[in-house]
């Protein structure tokens, strides 16, 4: 998707091959990452627990943080439950980095409970350093901050604002396709049963007709 978070995720995966690291991507829906788990919500942390076992215990993890994930909901009750969680979660790697990709307007209290977690908070810039620090509570030392390039990239001159998905008047002719997020025997029982509601209702208007 473009914008501010996925360019953030690119960054953080450009700077883990820079050193020589082998990375895995997971997204909490489906799309171009190689393993879908949703990351999201009060069990967030054990889908991240789940997701550290499926790679048989990496050593590192940087988590992504922007509007609707993993702060999915955003009561105050299920936002603290997702950081509780996420925070045991993080600390059971021997590093770990939040990524602010964009801000995700929860409670102080849990930004800053991932960010203790983990130990380094990652942001693109300095406004943002600041930004994290003043709402967020998150010390400026623990605030590191890594150029990003923006996602989709634009030629000199052209803004986002102005350009591709981000312009209305561009989408004329695109249709959007919501990815499932149910799993394939679901799918296939629903389609079952929407087409033997389809058949009984075709054999009641012929009775009807008769």
């Amino acid at each position: 998707m473009p914008g501010p978070a996925t360019a953030a995720t690119l960054a953080a995966v450009r700077r883990a091959w820079d050193q020589g690291k082998t990375v895995r991507v997971v997204s909490y829906r489906a799309g171009a990452a190689e393993l879908s788990v949703p990351v999201a919500g009060p069990l967030a942390g054990w889908r991240l627990e789940q997701v550290r076992r499926h790679y048989a215990g990496p050593s590192e993890v940087v988590l992504v943080v922007q509007q609707g994930a993993p702060f999915c909901d955003l009561r105050p009750p299920q936002q603290v439950a997702t950081a509780v969680g996420l925070a045991a979660a993080l600390r059971r790697f021997r590093r770990a980095s939040v990524v602010v990709g964009e801000d995700p307007g929860v409670m102080p209290t849990c930004l800053w409970l991932l960010a203790l977690a983990a130990g380094e908070c990652v942001v693109a810039s300095d406004e943002a350093a600041l930004s994290v620090h003043e709402r967020y509570k998150v010390p400026l030392w623990r605030v590191s901050v890594e150029e990003v390039e923006p996602f989709p990239a634009f030629p000199e001159g052209v803004e986002p604002s102005t350009a591709g998905l981000y312009c209305p008047s561009w989408g004329r002719g695109l249709t959007l396709v919501e990815m499932p997020t149910t799993a394939l025997a679901q799918r296939l029982k629903a389609r079952g049963q929407l087409a033997k509601a389809r058949a009984l209702a075709r054999l009641k208007g012929l009775t009807g007709a008769r």
